[in-house]
């Protein structure tokens, strides 16, 4: 007996010696850690996620563009575990998801379209949403993670995806390990709109008008009452789509976003009228608007002529056409009434 307790007594100080009792301890630490992580719940909740709905404009020369949204989106581990945290989206329009970018950032002092996004911000679109910033990718057991997400378009982006509408699911995720997850959805609608306006003649009060409500090529454009209610499909709406150089297509609200495109179009003797033309890319269809004189006055200036949309009178039907530019910036002269315009925004 004393022989056998002596052998177990060397065996076990060889162990010690070569590290194996090391070793078994370890893998009981192990072994007892996934006792405890599979007794414990894995949860998540989010809330917030709403708040990013935004409808984009790209604004006009009277209307601020509305290109940027930001919310606050709060993560909370409601379970007893602690969790590595991730977003990701699902479903919604493709085009307009890879056109939105999204940025995301722990919350600070504050989260509105305000706040400067610190250094520490991810970027990605609402398609491919970034991984989380380090200070906010994971939350202890029952604590909450609270993350300010900006989504924004360019303008250029903008007319690559307009008019558009997506609803996607913003999912967050918690992982502990590999195989223990927890998730929570929440939809948001996001929409790109174009900016809607009546051309309003400063002095007889009256709207630029498709004649007749007719969309067809050669269409002259004609002063008529003014539409109530505003309706942005109608023959008096128009969206003036930015081009190169700082010049503007003008769209018609009764077209497509093919067209038509108010246009210069010039007869013998250079009596060029306002005209509605299929789209294309000369300069008769490029126009620049310009403030002149009082607040808020404006004038169409074609690109091609370098002639002015002009309105000689108060007449209803009466045919908008092109005529040198006048000086005066004083309201009461003639010429400046028959050549300055307002625009009145539709919802």
């Amino acid at each position: 007996m004393r022989l056998r307790v002596t052998l177990v007594a060397l065996l076990v100080a060889a162990m010690v010696a070569t590290g194996s009792v090391a070793g078994y301890a370890a893998w009981t630490a192990v072994t007892a850690k996934s006792a405890s992580v599979t007794a414990a719940s894995v949860a998540i909740a989010q809330t917030g996620a709403s708040d990013l709905a935004a409808t984009y404009k790209p604004g006009f020369v009277t209307v601020t563009p509305v290109l940027t949204d930001t919310a606050s989106v709060t993560i909370t581990n409601t379970g007893t575990a602690p969790l590595a945290l991730a977003l990701s989206t699902s479903g919604g329009d493709a085009t307009l998801n890879s056109a939105v970018t999204m940025q995301v950032w722990k919350f600070g002092t504050t989260c509105d379209s305000t706040t400067v996004a610190p250094g520490t911000a991810t970027s990605g679109t609402l398609a491919a949403p970034p991984g989380l910033p380090s200070d906010a990718n994971s939350a202890t057991a029952g604590a909450a993670v609270v993350l300010c997400i900006r989504t924004s378009m360019t303008v250029a982006a903008f007319d690559t995806a307009a008019p558009r509408t997506t609803t996607p699911s913003l999912t967050v995720t918690g992982t502990v390990g590999a195989n223990w997850v927890a998730t929570a959805s929440a939809s948001f609608t996001q929409v790109s709109a174009f900016n809607w306006f009546q051309v309003n003649h400063t002095f007889s009060n009256k709207c630029m008008d498709a004649n007749g409500g007719s969309v067809a090529t050669g269409t002259n454009m004609i002063l008529y009452p003014c539409k109530t209610p505003l309706d942005a499909t109608n023959n008096q709406a128009f969206r003036f789509q930015p081009v190169a150089g700082g010049y503007y297509r003008i769209y018609i609200g009764a077209g497509t976003t093919a067209g038509p495109v108010v246009g210069e179009a010039c007869a013998i003797a250079m009596i060029c009228n306002a005209q509605l033309q299929a789209l294309g890319t000369g300069t008769a269809q490029q126009w620049t608007i310009t403030q002149h004189g009082a607040a808020n006055n404006f004038r169409l200036v074609n690109r091609e002529s370098g002639m002015c949309l002009t309105m000689p009178n108060t007449n209803d039907t009466q045919v908008f056409y092109m005529n040198m530019c006048g000086t005066s910036t004083v309201t009461t002269d003639a010429t400046y009434r028959t050549q300055h315009f307002t625009f009145t925004a539709i919802p």
